[in-house]
């Protein structure tokens, strides 16, 4: 069985920057079609983070290569 309880921090790229067109937009923000890190890897958007009940991050749910960006976006390693 796997635990629910894994902290999302795991699997969430921080400091990230946008590059390429804007696919869509959540909240009100632009949904950048790449990201970039920290150390110059580049992600694509693939979709948007599933939540439980109690709203925690469904990082189980993530294949592997995927991780979060804020605010519960998806990106894929390119």
């Amino acid at each position: 069985m796997v635990s629910r309880s894994i902290p999302h921090e795991y699997f969430v790229l921080n400091g990230t920057r946008g590059v390429g067109p804007v696919v869509g937009h959540v909240r009100g923000n632009p949904i950048r079609g790449s990201v970039i890190d920290r150390n110059g890897s580049r992600y694509h958007f693939v979709g948007m983070a599933v939540r439980d009940r109690r709203g925690r991050l469904d990082v189980i749910s993530l294949r592997r290569g995927e991780w979060i960006v804020a605010p519960d976006l998806i990106y894929e390693e390119a």
